[in-house]
């Protein structure tokens, strides 16, 4: 059997290969892919500065010698097309979910104990049900964990921002704060649950954060920019009296400045700092049905934050979209036929 993989053979460039597929071992299920998922964390591989790997020593560390060609993409939905004889979590025809590396490929095999789930029968479309990134946000908010009444601030309302908001919205809240500099995705952020807003561009944000939590500061920020500038911006509003708790979810592969206001305010202030990478996941199976879950029950609208289907022909074209972040993007996903 043949699949169809598309693979980075230099910084900004894939291409298609046709490659012989193995035969399918006891424990493993063919999976015929559907949709997977564009990820930010995938850019520095994309524009050649660094990936994910390993270190000499072993362990998981970022690597600056990229081998091409080299395989991305690791938020597949696909469909179980075989199993081997021995597999029995997983049936022929089955919808599943969650995380593999090198994803963009039509056909992959997986052991059926990889990370991966049944995704529940549901009328919602299939290949918006992105288990890898929902399962992250489903580690935010559990990492967050605000107690009754807390202020909490999500700085940053792209996908995963909008989801973190659907996800915190019935934590009876004092108030739950969207932060952009886009109002269209302020009142996205509205819609998905968010009571308050703020447009630091509009407004000054100190200011708008002593008026909404009464001179006391936000007791729990997310910040998911991926800027040292959304982290500053955290650290301003952050609790006043200390112990507040920042969450950083995202990826910082940028090269900035770590600024003089930023040291003060982190002194003041004295937040925890908590980085919610999937690593910290304690049950990251537990974590991840629990996000598929959610998106069944509609309480994370994936499918209605995917702005763009990208077949897997034009994924150079994706990557463009991913890198440039049109105003019109929020999350796409590169389709299979």
């Amino acid at each position: 059997m043949k699949r169809i993989k598309a693979k980075l053979t230099r910084a900004g460039h894939f291409e298609l290969y046709e490659e012989q597929m193995p035969e399918l071992k006891e424990d493993e299920v063919l999976l015929k892919m559907i949709s997977v998922g564009l990820c930010h964390s995938d850019v520095p591989a994309y524009l050649g500065t660094s990936a994910m790997g390993k270190s000499p020593l072993g362990f998981e560390a970022m690597v600056k010698n990229i081998q091409y060609p080299m395989g991305l993409g690791h938020e597949p939905v696909a469909v179980v097309q075989e199993i081997g004889r021995s597999v029995t979590k997983f049936k022929t025809g089955d919808y599943v979910t969650g995380v593999s590396s090198e994803c963009f490929t039509s056909h992959m095999m997986l052991n059926e104990n990889k990370r991966l789930v049944k995704i529940p029968d549901t009328e919602k479309p299939i290949d918006a049900c992105l288990g890898e990134p929902m399962m992250c946000v489903a580690n935010i908010v559990q990492a967050a964990n605000p107690r009754f009444g807390d202020h909490v601030a999500v700085i940053g309302c792209g996908f995963m921002g909008l989801l973190a908001i659907a996800g915190l919205k019935n934590d009876r809240l004092g108030s739950l704060t969207a932060i952009d500099f886009d109002s269209d995705r302020l009142k996205l952020a509205e819609k998905y649950g968010a009571s308050e807003t703020i447009c630091p561009l509009q407004e000054d944000l100190q200011s708008s954060m002593m008026n909404i939590t009464k001179g006391k500061g936000f007791d729990v920020v997310i910040e998911i920019t991926g800027s040292l500038k959304g982290l500053a911006s955290a650290l301003q509003i952050i609790r006043i009296a200390g112990r507040g708790k920042i969450l950083a979810p995202s990826m910082y592969t940028k090269n900035e400045i770590f600024t003089e206001e930023m040291a003060y305010n982190m002194m003041y202030r004295s937040p925890i700092i908590h980085v919610v990478h999937p690593w910290y996941c304690e049950n990251y199976m537990d974590v991840l049905k629990k996000a598929v879950d959610a998106y069944v029950k509609d309480i994370f609208p994936t499918d209605k934050l995917i702005t763009h289907r990208i077949p897997v022909t034009e994924i150079n074209e994706g990557f463009q979209l991913l890198t440039t972040n049109p105003k019109e993007y929020i999350k796409g996903i590169i389709t299979f036929n």
